[in-house]
């Protein structure tokens, strides 16, 4: 896979998350509870400053979509 094809991606998994973080966070933490035995916890400071982290990730996933398309138009 490409540089662009790995910046959509990632892209795509901090828009997302960051949404959920804004906008839903109570679903964030009953997935976060599901698979706590999976994979890992996400921190209790996440939470307590969702909207920070929320935009942190969307404005993050912007750079990345912008990223993505840099290196499609360049190379």
């Amino acid at each position: 896979m490409s540089i662009v094809g790995y910046c959509i991606m990632i892209g795509i998994l901090a828009f997302s998350i960051g949404l959920l973080l804004l906008f839903v966070p109570d679903a964030l933490k009953k997935f976060n509870e599901f698979t706590a035995k999976m994979i890992a916890r996400i921190d209790v400071v996440t939470f307590k400053y969702r909207i920070g982290f929320g935009v942190s990730l969307l404005i993050a996933a912007a750079f990345l979509f912008f990223m993505a398309y840099y290196f499609s138009k360049r190379y």
